[in-house]
């Protein structure tokens, strides 16, 4: 397998786990309901759609491999691979202040 095909398998196989993550960490806040802060229930709408935006990113770029070929898609590989690495940042950042707020 290529590097590009590596991380497009990789990132398909990110979208479910994150997904169920947010989800659960959605749920946590919705029980917690007012001892959740503000920043915290804004966060899971802006993740949420970070999400959306890495899943038609990555889309985007396997379509566009299997059209142009891997040479030509280098550039659009490494805007993919930073966004897909900031969501997961965003998510642990997120994870960690959920724990430390809601689950305290």
């Amino acid at each position: 397998m290529t590097t590009f095909s590596d991380f497009i398998q990789k990132a398909k196989d990110d979208y479910n786990r994150v997904e169920a993550e947010l989800k659960a960490t959605e749920q946590k806040i919705k029980d917690a309901g007012e001892a959740a802060d503000t920043w915290t229930k804004d966060q899971a709408a802006k993740l949420k759609a970070d999400l959306q935006d890495a899943k038609q990113k990555v889309t985007d770029l396997a379509e566009r491999i299997d059209r142009e070929g891997e040479e030509a898609v280098t550039e659009a590989h490494n805007q993919a691979k930073r966004h897909w690495d900031a969501l997961h940042a965003a998510v642990a950042t997120y994870r960690e202040h959920v724990a430390k707020t809601v689950d305290a």
